[in-house]
C-alpha cells in the first residue's frame, strides 16, 4: 500500500514543483511542442457520506504537450470543515471538531476542441491519487457511576486512501472553469470506540487562473 502512495505523491510533487519553477520563466522554457504553467483555483465541493458542502482550494503544475493536444498535471487540493457528521450510531457527544482533507493527484487531460477567435480550449481528462485526512475532535465523555458527570476529552486521527477522478476544463485565455468528480475509497477509524467513516467521493467545480 505504501509504495503506490509514495509513487503518486512523488510524481505529483515533482510535476507541480517543476511547473512552478519553469512557469516563472515561461519564455525561456516554452517550445513549440512543450509548455509549462501553474495555476491556483478555488470553488465549491460537495462530498458524500457526512462531509458537508464547503470550499475547495488548490494549486497545480501543468506540462502541456502542444503537438499531441494533451497535458499532464500534478495537483494539491485542500478542503477544511468544522460542521459534518461522519460517525455511525452510537455517536459521541461532540463539542468541537475539524477536518482537513488533502487530495494529492496526477492528471491527464486531452484537448477536445479549440476556438482560436475566442482564445478558448476545452479539455476532458482523468486523474488518480491518494487523499490524506487529518481529524481532531473534542467530545464529552460520561464518567459513569451513580452520579455520572461529563468530562471533556480530545483525540486526533489521520489516514487516507486512493481515489480517481474524471474532469473537464474550459480554458478562456488564462481563466478556467473545472468541474471534477472524485471516486474515492473510504477510510475507517474510531474515537473512544465510536466508529467513523471518511469518504470524499463527490463533485467539485472550481474557478482558476493559469499562469
Amino acid at each position: 500500500m505504501l509504495k503506490p502512495f509514495f509513487v503518486i505523491v512523488s510524481v505529483a510533487t515533482l510535476l507541480t514543483i517543476n511547473s512552478f519553477a519553469l512557469g516563472k520563466d515561461s519564455e525561456k522554457n516554452t517550445s513549440a511542442n512543450l509548455s509549462q504553467f501553474y495555476s491556483g483555483k478555488f470553488g465549491f465541493y460537495s462530498p458524500s457520506n457526512g462531509l458537508n458542502n464547503g470550499l475547495l482550494i488548490g494549486v497545480d503544475g501543468i506540462t502541456e504537450f502542444n503537438k499531441y493536444n494533451f497535458f499532464l498535471s500534478g495537483d494539491i487540493d485542500l478542503y477544511q470543515k468544522k460542521t459534518f457528521d461522519i460517525f455511525e450510531e452510537p455517536k459521541p457527544n461532540i463539542s468541537d471538531q475539524l477536518m482537513l482533507l488533502l487530495p494529492l493527484h496526477i492528471n491527464f487531460g486531452y484537448q477536445l476542441a479549440q476556438i482560436p477567435d475566442a482564445d478558448t480550449r476545452i479539455y476532458a481528462g482523468i486523474g488518480a491519487g491518494y487523499y490524506l485526512y487529518f481529524y481532531s475532535v473534542t467530545y464529552q465523555k460520561s464518567s459513569g457511576g451513580l452520579f455520572p458527570s461529563l468530562t471533556s476529552s480530545s483525540d486526533q486521527k489521520n489516514g487516507g486512501n486512493f481515489f480517481f477522478s474524471i474532469f473537464g476544463r474550459i480554458l478562456i485565455g488564462k481563466i478556467f472553469v473545472e468541474p471534477r468528480y472524485y471516486f474515492a475509497t473510504h477510510s475507517e477509524g474510531n474515537v473512544d470506540g465510536n466508529k467513523f467513516l471518511v469518504n470524499p467521493t463527490g463533485f467539485a467545480i472550481t474557478l482558476g487562473f493559469q499562469y
